[in-house]
């Protein structure tokens, strides 16, 4: 199909094969286009679930540190409970 299209343009000599070429440039700038976006959503998918990995990781981060502050306050209050009586 492609080559009975050309074969049609180049009919039209040096106008028909120009507008081939024009046609092929377009053709040729979308191709590379698609390919640049496909690679440009690998990479964010890709950043995006390392950040919410690390997310993830500071989040059972903090609530271990938020546990163990709780921890050592109960024991804390435990102590002065015991001194006071």
């Amino acid at each position: 199909m492609e080559s009975e299209f050309l074969k049609a343009l180049a009919q039209y000599g040096p106008l028909g094969l120009w507008t081939a070429s024009l046609l092929w440039m377009n053709w040729q700038c979308w191709k590379d286009l698609r390919n640049e976006a496909t690679k440009a959503n690998a990479a964010l998918q890709f950043h995006q679930e390392n950040i919410a990995k690390a997310l993830l990781e500071q989040r059972l981060m903090l609530q271990q540190g938020l546990d163990s502050m709780k921890q050592k306050h109960a024991e804390d209050r435990m102590l002065r409970i015991k001194e006071n009586k």
